[in-house]
């Protein structure tokens, strides 16, 4: 008789860490679901647990960025270096505290948690992000037009699950922040399908699900955010998108038109008018964000070495509202120390999406859309250790990461024993 095989500890551990992070990547969205005013997420609860089995399990990655790890700590202790110079001499030292913290979570805890994993658990990761993402739209959308767009009885959903302007925000309480998400979320189902992780219905299905929400945002930024991660993605990845896609997307809009469907309202006062003049300062709220650009950019000359302190700027703006420019927003909290180092943290992760160009393209491709992005909203935002932006920009650049270290150290284990293929694909 066979003996059964024995299973100690670490074994479990690392057994279980898998279901764990997948359900911590599904959440990552819901950053309403938490039980306080505090950023600390259903997701963020799981995450720990994750980090607790990895742990248990002796399998803890601590080079997720491969030789790139030391760099990436350093770069991330001068950006928290500049905020707590500028938090001690003229803002609160708790306050940096806690934005330390999160940071750290999300920037040196998350990337050991997310990266360096074998292919398997890696498609794992993706699938659950890409299903995070997908029930929350087909929840929300579903919940939209059952409701026809109205702001009250929604709210028993969540904070905000539809503005007060009729713009879906779901379960991330804005509808920036959720056009966002989806943004981010559709180069992983291009990804997958061609990687041969999703069947043909399930990744028309799940793209068309994503573009219904991105229209109920109604958000200028997360549109050409779209457009912009599947244009990298197409010329990146070298991948030919079928006529039979184009001409599947035709007959919808046709049928749609002809049904006597009208566009969401929010879509037509927010996005049709800038459309049809051209003019950006017609879309959202553009005027209004560019005034508190204004308004840091003036700040700037005074925090050259010592900015005002983390989180200070909405204690000073005129509006009392952080300014949605986190490079803006780091040099005047942190001085130029803070900037530089958040900007060394983008370089590295620009510098591999790009040396993957030279060994696999499809990685390329995904590391390349979503990084892009993320630069887009870093661009359009206050702070971002949230991890509903994290998430995604680390899963998108662990295959990239995980292909360096194999070719750092070739005769250890591999950490991507496949690669994907280079030719390029169709959907």
């Amino acid at each position: 008789m066979r003996a059964r095989p024995y299973l100690d500890s670490a074994s479990i551990g690392w057994a279980a860490s898998a279901p764990i992070l997948a359900v911590a990547v599904f959440l990552a969205p819901y950053i309403a679901w938490r039980p306080g005013a505090i950023l600390f997420t259903i997701s963020d609860m799981f995450f720990v647990l994750g980090a607790f089995l990895i742990a248990l399990a002796h399998r803890m990655p601590l080079r997720p960025f491969a030789y790139l790890t030391p760099y990436w700590l350093l770069a991330l202790a001068v950006m928290l270096g500049g905020l707590y110079l500028g938090s001690i001499i003229n803002g609160d030292p708790l306050r940096w505290a806690i934005l330390a913290g999160q940071y750290l979570f999300s920037l040196a805890l998350l990337p050991i948690l997310l990266m360096r994993h074998d292919r398997r658990r890696t498609f794992m990761l993706f699938k659950a992000f890409v299903a995070g993402v997908g029930c929350m739209e087909l929840f929300g959308s579903a919940l939209y037009f059952a409701y026809g767009g109205q702001w009250e009885p929604l709210q028993r959903f969540g904070p905000d699950f539809v503005t007060g302007g009729g713009r879906l925000s779901a379960f991330l309480a804005d509808a920036n922040w959720n056009a966002a998400m989806i943004a981010m979320a559709i180069p992983f189902v291009y990804y997958l399908r061609i990687a041969g992780q999703l069947g043909q219905m399930l990744f028309a299905s799940t793209l068309t699900i994503l573009l219904i929400g991105l229209a109920l945002t109604a958000s200028v930024t997360g549109m050409v955010s779209a457009v912009l991660a599947t244009t990298i993605f197409l010329v990146a990845g070298k991948v030919r998108p079928p006529m039979r896609l184009f001409a599947a997307g035709g007959a919808a809009f046709a049928l749609l038109i002809a049904s006597g469907y009208a566009l969401p309202r929010a879509f037509q006062t927010r996005i049709v008018p800038a459309l049809e003049s051209g003019e950006l300062a017609q879309a959202g709220t553009y005027l209004g964000r560019v005034e508190l650009i204004e308004e840091a950019w003036d700040m700037t000359s005074n925090a050259i070495v010592v900015g005002i302190g983390a989180d200070q700027f909405r204690n000073v703006s005129v509006v009392q509202q952080p300014v949605h420019n986190l490079y803006l927003l780091l040099w005047v909290e942190g001085g130029l120390a803070s900037l530089i180092g958040w900007l060394w943290m983008m370089g590295i992760l620009a510098v591999g999406a790009i040396w993957a160009l030279r060994h696999d393209r499809l990685v390329a491709a995904l590391a390349l859309s979503v990084f892009a992005t993320f630069l887009i909203y870093s661009a359009a935002s206050p702070h971002m250790y949230a991890r509903q932006w994290i998430v995604p920009l680390l899963l998108a650049m662990a295959p990239v990461f995980a292909i360096m270290g194999k070719l750092a150290r070739r005769h250890g284990p591999a950490d991507m024993p496949h690669h994907y293929p280079m030719t390029p694909k169709e959907f």
